[in-house]
């Protein structure tokens, strides 16, 4: 998710700090806010403003309806300028705070991020991220880790680990997550829902409205990343198409759990193509992240998405085509937050996945060609059952004849 602040200034009196917000093209119905220390934070929907002040406030946490004539103790609507007016009382009265003109929006103060460096120079972490680095996890995440409240991602400190043991890691959850009765179920379809998803066209496959690319660039660093990031933009596609046809082409703020859970990048931090694989073997992952993880858990939907995809990087402007998925997402984890009882927690993890991997694909995305993305789609082979079934011991085979056989018997619901 791409980093979205509001335009804002801040002020200050003897006694307070004024953090003016500006709400201009907000649809929202309320603000949050919230203060604790040095750190200041205000959701406006879809805008999010998190600030490092230069001294302590005390702990402030409000939320205020943005309606005419509204006000709290600490926060102030003005409806006809459209602006959000939060007063934070100094930790101590009369304090003069320093360089509020130069303020810009930051998670981690200049000290936490002092004391990262200082702390990775000290240990052995190791790299993730499409662009291989080790980004600090804000506290509000690891405090999230530690509560269990991240459902988007799998693995919540990818540095301690390997990209070996993030790739076991991520076998093992899928095979948790198997579940043969939801399998027969979708095979089965008996309310024909499966065969309704089926029938959906993806949009974007005949879009015309599409997005310029911005002018090519050749760059080692280009070259480095080619075949991680032609790997995950295989996963990204595999997921999307996927939620394009369950959602019917209206995505919803499921969309971006959805669009996690299926890319293992996303949600375990493993390198999109592991060392020693091929493309088909990134295939073979995806099919078994959507026979796990969503509500429909079909084989011919994975077959129909994989079509998609091979249609997708085949046609014409396909580079313009997945620029203008990348903003489709953006868009799906800009949704997301309304749906969740977390919202400013939901808006940093899904802003962090961003940093980490969709960010560089952007940037990376119109230095390719049209021909790097059709050798591409002609390497996008179908995994057999029995491959996509290891590790697991998933019988897909034995399971779709059981399920024929008991349909041939008047049998049928598995779930």
């Amino acid at each position: 998710m791409q980093f979205r602040a509001p335009s804002f200034h801040v002020t200050q009196d003897d006694t307070h700090v004024t953090v003016h917000v500006s709400t201009q093209d907000v649809h929202a119905k309320e603000a949050r806010t919230a203060a604790e220390g040095r750190t200041f934070g205000c959701y406006v929907d879809p805008f999010y403003l998190p600030l490092v002040l230069p001294c302590p406030v005390t702990t402030l946490h409000d939320t205020l309806a943005l309606q005419p004539n509204v006000s709290s103790e600490a926060c102030m609507y003005d409806d006809t300028t459209k602006t959000l007016h939060i007063r934070l009382e100094k930790a101590e009265a009369g304090q003069v705070f320093p360089n509020l003109d130069t303020l810009q929006p930051q998670l981690l103060s200049d000290e936490e991020m002092q004391q990262w460096e200082k702390d990775a120079a000290q240990q052995t972490e190791y790299a993730y991220g499409l662009e291989q680095t080790r980004a600090p996890m804000p506290r509000t995440l690891q405090a999230m880790a530690d509560a269990g409240q991240l459902p988007y991602l799998d693995i919540v400190d990818p540095g301690s680990m390997t990209d070996a043991q993030r790739q076991a890691e991520a076998d093992a959850k899928e095979v948790a997550k198997w579940d043969e009765g939801m399998y027969l179920d979708s095979y089965v379809d008996m309310d024909g829902e499966v065969a309704g998803v089926l029938r959906v066209m993806p949009t974007i496959l005949t879009r015309t409205d599409l997005p310029a690319v911005p002018p090519r660039s050749s760059s080692s660093a280009a070259e480095v990343l080619s075949t991680q990031a032609t790997a995950l933009l295989v996963q990204l596609l595999f997921a999307y198409m996927y939620e394009m046809h369950v959602s019917y082409n209206d995505p919803s703020t499921e969309s971006a759990w959805t669009l996690c859970k299926l890319c293992r990048s996303l949600c375990c931090s493993s390198d999109p193509q592991a060392a020693g694989t091929t493309l088909p073997t990134v295939v073979r992952a995806c099919y078994r992240r959507a026979l796990t993880y969503p509500l429909y858990r079909s084989w011919a939907l994975c077959e129909r998405v994989r079509a998609d995809m091979v249609q997708c990087l085949r046609s014409e402007k396909v580079i313009e085509r997945c620029l203008a998925i990348l903003q489709e997402v953006d868009g799906m984890f800009a949704l997301a937050p309304s749906g969740t009882g977390l919202t400013e927690q939901t808006e940093l993890v899904l802003h962090t996945v961003w940093q980490w991997w969709i960010a560089p694909l952007q940037s990376w995305l119109p230095t390719t060609t049209a021909a790097h993305w059709a050798e591409v789609a002609s390497q996008l082979s179908a995994p057999t059952k029995a491959e996509v079934g290891e590790p697991g011991g998933w019988d897909l085979e034995a399971l779709e004849l059981a399920a024929q056989a008991a349909l041939a018997e008047g049998e049928g619901g598995y779930v």
